[in-house]
């Protein structure tokens, strides 16, 4: 397996770590510091996701004190698939500058056997918001394939990241951080704990939360989030902010997502600061090359899922997003777990390539390839989500 984990090297820069001997020898922050009861976890988790916003994602705005949407759909048919409805919905807020929107492209079941309220898999992507085409390959993409999963009875909605924050180091506070007075333009600088792209694209997913608690053919008890890569980060970091997500997963999030980053294996705190400083809070640069210093580590970021259900999607061949890092941190996350009656993960249960592991309310696989979101990576989150809900009402 480390093989197939070192293929990934040739690509990328060589003055960092992909050599598991390399790795340096580390001490992890505790998961529960006091809490040792059950009862003690509520507490502990909300210090844990503190620490986060202060020292990795920073502190977003407020939820809106009003807000209203807007729909417009078609249905859509391609033969060997489900009718599904084309919804778009507009999410439309005040904020201290005014009116806001955003808009999430919702694929559901809509044939008369179709369950209503469907579950759901909130995707974040961080692509600009297009309507893309129906045509009859459609159902099947890769990176979203909603001829699958409808056929799964599930829907799925796209929170269009350039809608919120767009994903660029110059103009990502140009929009919901600007409404709320959080651009850098008024504050003439953004402060240690300033909310970065990640949080504001979370931020945006938990107001189509919002939207699906108040809409009649969705579940909102069973909604999952999920995203790919950077998304993928923040698809983690929302679900650990927002516990109406029953089930939390990363797709290759790597560095600030599942990897653990006193690791020092690909990328590192470092390099993502330096080459994407708009994702994360200004405080977040003091741990380059200090990695040690930092109060958490994303194990803890898995364990703020609990008790509800988080996964991890690897690829063999993606060493820069650290496949082992990602899987130990949800084996580090045992302590949270274990107090919630999870059965432990150790390390040796990392799978193979091809392989899949689950234990509990935890998750996780080890993809053959590369860096990508594929079908095959869809059918494991499906069966993993799916299992978790029928779980949680038996």
């Amino acid at each position: 397996m480390l093989a197939a984990l070192l293929l990934a090297a040739v690509a990328a820069p060589q003055e960092f770590n992909y050599d598991e001997a390399k790795v340096p020898d580390y001490t992890l922050p505790p998961v529960l510091a006091e809490a040792d009861a059950p009862e003690d976890w509520p507490q502990r988790r909300a210090e844990i996701v503190k620490l986060f916003e202060q020292h990795v994602y920073g502190v977003t705005p407020p939820a809106p004190e009003s807000i209203a949407f807007e729909t417009s759909s078609e249905t859509v048919q391609w033969e060997g698939w489900p009718e599904v409805e084309w919804r778009d919905v507009t999410i439309a807020y005040e904020t201290p500058s005014g009116p806001f929107s955003q808009g999430v492209t919702v694929v559901l079941p809509a044939g008369a056997s179709a369950e209503k309220p469907a579950p759901v898999f909130t995707l974040i992507r961080y692509t600009p918001r297009s309507r893309p085409p129906i045509s009859k390959d459609e159902p099947e993409r890769d990176y979203c394939p909603w001829g699958p999963i409808a056929a799964a009875g599930c829907a799925v909605a796209v929170v269009y990241v350039d809608d919120v924050a767009p994903d660029d180091k110059e103009r990502f506070d140009s929009k919901l951080l600007k409404a709320y007075g959080l651009d850098r333009e008024t504050l003439g600088e953004r402060p240690a704990d300033g909310c970065g792209a990640l949080a504001a694209w979370g931020w945006g997913a938990s107001r189509f939360l919002d939207y699906c608690e108040q809409a009649e053919d969705l579940d909102a008890e069973r909604v999952a989030i999920l995203g790919h890569s950077r998304a993928g980060k923040a698809a983690w970091w929302a679900g650990a902010r927002d516990p109406r997500f029953s089930v939390v997963i990363s797709n290759n999030s790597g560095c600030g997502g599942a990897a653990l980053s006193r690791r020092r294996f690909g990328e590192t705190v470092a390099k993502i600061n330096d080459s994407f400083p708009h994702w994360f809070c200004p405080r977040f640069r003091t741990y380059d090359n200090n990695e040690d210093a930092l109060p958490v580590d994303q194990h803890m970021l898995a364990a703020a899922m609990a008790p509800r259900a988080v996964y991890a999607g690897s690829a063999s061949e993606d060493g820069w997003a650290d496949p082992r890092g990602e899987f130990l941190s949800l084996v580090e996350a045992n302590p949270a777990f274990a107090l919630c009656g999870d059965p432990r993960l150790a390390p040796e249960d990392m799978p193979e390539p091809g392989g899949v592991v689950t234990k509990g309310r935890r998750g996780y696989h080890l993809r053959p390839g590369g860096h990508s979101l594929k079908k095959y990576d869809w059918e494991r989150y499906l069966q993993f989500a799916t299992e978790q809900w029928k779980n949680a009402a038996d």
